[in-house]
């Protein structure tokens, strides 16, 4: 259930770190939290209203049955959330998961490829649609890059160089600036997200999302990596 989770908090905030990558390792506590308060406030600011306007007027792309599947595939997903939240409150720290745990685990894991199966087919019926947004948002795109990338060199430690960690070969494997997290998952992420949600919605679950994935200045959740993480509300 872990991919899973995280799925349902990454369909608002997953295209928000596809322009940056998280505040730099080798920053203290206090430059980190502002780093990422900064960022928070520029993507509420300038990211957030562009995505969901976008998302709206994609709506009108969709059929009256793609819209009520989509919310229903929202609601599905809530509800594997919600069946993770219990399944972690059943599961005894240190002991190995019972028969009728792993086979709740594989019944959530069918029903997330199902639930995947349907978005993508809204993806497919929907190409050009999909390609035409992304290709009026490129200027956009390259700018949030830019200022973002502006904003992290910004807290970056003094001494430190710029690329430092590449050629040493740690950043291996990571996801690079300016790189969608998710790769071809990023059109049916974006088919995903409801559009009725406000700016300050999403922007609050994309802040809550930053210290999730790149860890609590203030020392509340952990770090995680990767997109394996459980949720932890």
């Amino acid at each position: 259930m872990k991919k899973i989770t995280l799925f349902v908090f990454t369909i608002l905030s997953i295209f928000l770190f596809s322009f940056q990558d998280g505040p730099k390792k080798g920053m203290d506590k206090e430059a980190r939290k502002k780093a990422q308060k900064e960022i928070a406030e520029y993507n509420k600011a300038n990211v957030v209203p562009v995505l969901l306007e976008n998302r709206k007027e994609f709506d009108n792309k969709l059929s009256d049955a793609e819209k009520k599947e989509l919310a229903s595939l929202r609601t599905r997903l809530d509800n594997l959330k919600e069946e993770n939240k219990s399944m972690k409150k059943d599961k005894k720290k240190g002991e190995a998961p019972t028969e009728e745990q792993k086979a709740a685990k594989e019944a959530a894991q069918k029903e997330m490829r199902q639930i995947m199966t349907a978005a993508w087919a809204v993806v497919d019926n929907h190409e050009a649609d999909l390609k035409s947004i992304k290709e009026a948002n490129k200027a956009n795109e390259e700018k949030w890059r830019t200022d973002m990338k502006a904003i992290m060199e910004k807290y970056r430690p003094e001494g430190s160089m710029k690329g430092e960690g590449k050629k040493k070969g740690h950043n291996k494997g990571k996801h690079k600036m300016g790189r969608n997290p998710m790769g071809a998952n990023r059109d049916v992420m974006f088919v995903l997200m409801d559009p009725t949600k406000s700016v300050d919605e999403i922007a609050a679950q994309m802040e809550k999302m930053g210290k999730r994935r790149y860890g609590d200045p203030d020392g509340k959740g952990k770090k995680r990596r990767g997109h394996s993480m459980e949720d932890e509300d």
